[in-house]
C-alpha cells in the first residue's frame, strides 16, 4: 500500500470518527434516556476530548444514570481539557449540585456531594457540612471526601464530630478525608488554621480508637509551629455548634 493511500485511509478513519462523535453528542442532547446513556458510554470509549463540553453539561441530566456515565466518560479523557471545561461551567454546576444535595433520593444526593468535591467548589462548603448529618452513609462519605478535597482547616471540628458520632465504615472514610486535608495543607498556615488543628487534636484524643490520626495531627502541628506564625489568643470558641471564634494576633 502506498503512502498516499495510507494517508487517505487515515483521513477517512478520523473523519468517520468525528461523524460518529457528533452523532453521539446529538443523542446525548436530544435522545431518550437509553440513547443518552449509550451516547455517554460511547463517548467515553472514544476518549475524544472534543466531546468534553457536552459531557460536562450532561452531568446535570435529569437521569442519574446518564450523569454517572458522563462522569465516567470524562474520567477517561485528557484531564487538562476536562478541567478547563469544568472551570467554564463551575458556577452553573455548583448551583445545580448544591440544590441536588436536598433531593429526596439519596443516590442523587451522594452523586451531588461527589461532584462538588471533584470540582472543588468552595461555595458548597456549608451545604456539604450539613450533608455530614445525612441519614444515608454514602452521602456522608462523599460529603466528607469533598470537604477533604476542599482543604479548609475550619471544617475539621465538624468532620471530627462526624468521625466520632458516625457508625460503620463511614468513619474510616471520614478519617481518610481528614488525613488528606491535613496532609495537603499549605506550607505556611494562619494562626486561626493552627488553632483548628489543635482543637481537632484535642477532640480526637478525647475519644479512643484514633491513635494513628492523633499522631499524624501532632506531627503536622509540630511542623507548622516551626513556621513563622504569630502569637494569638483564643477569645471564645464553642465547639463545634454555633462556633464563635475571635482571634487577636500580636507580635
Amino acid at each position: 500500500m502506498t503512502r498516499g493511500k495510507r494517508q487517505l485511509i487515515k483521513f477517512y478513519s478520523e473523519d468517520k470518527k468525528e461523524m460518529q462523535m457528533n452523532e453521539y453528542i446529538k443523542f446525548l442532547k436530544e435522545g431518550n434516556s437509553q440513547e443518552r446513556l449509550n451516547a455517554a458510554k460511547k463517548l467515553g470509549e472514544m476518549k475524544y476530548n472534543n466531546a468534553a463540553e457536552a459531557l460536562v453539561l450532561s452531568l446535570m441530566d435529569r437521569d442519574l444514570s446518564v450523569r454517572r456515565a458522563s462522569w465516567t466518560a470524562l474520567e477517561h479523557m485528557e484531564q487538562k481539557s476536562v478541567n478547563k471545561i469544568i472551570k467554564k461551567y463551575t458556577s452553573t454546576l455548583s448551583m445545580f449540585f448544591i440544590d441536588e444535595l436536598k433531593n429526596s433520593y439519596w443516590p442523587v444526593r451522594s452523586f451531588a456531594a461527589r461532584i462538588l468535591g471533584k470540582i472543588r467548589e468552595r461555595t458548597a462548603i456549608v451545604p456539604l457540612l450539613q450533608a455530614l448529618d445525612d441519614r444515608e452513609g454514602y452521602v456522608r462519605y462523599f460529603a466528607a471526601e469533598a470537604l477533604g478535597r476542599l482543604g479548609e482547616p475550619y471544617v475539621l471540628p465538624y468532620m471530627v464530630k462526624s468521625l466520632i458520632n458516625d457508625l460503620g465504615n463511614t468513619r474510616t472514610y471520614v478519617a481518610d478525608s481528614i488525613k488528606y486535608l491535613i496532609l495537603n495543607l499549605p506550607d505556611s498556615i494562619t494562626p486561626e488554621d493552627l488553632m483548628f488543628l489543635e482543637e481537632t487534636l484535642k477532640k480526637i484524643k478525647e475519644n479512643k480508637g484514633h491513635e494513628e490520626l492523633s499522631r499524624l495531627f501532632e506531627k503536622i502541628i509540630e511542623e507548622k509551629k516551626t513556621e513563622k506564625v504569630k502569637d494569638f489568643v483564643i477569645i471564645k470558641d464553642n465547639y463545634p455548634e454555633d462556633r464563635q471564634v475571635e482571634i487577636i494576633c500580636t507580635g
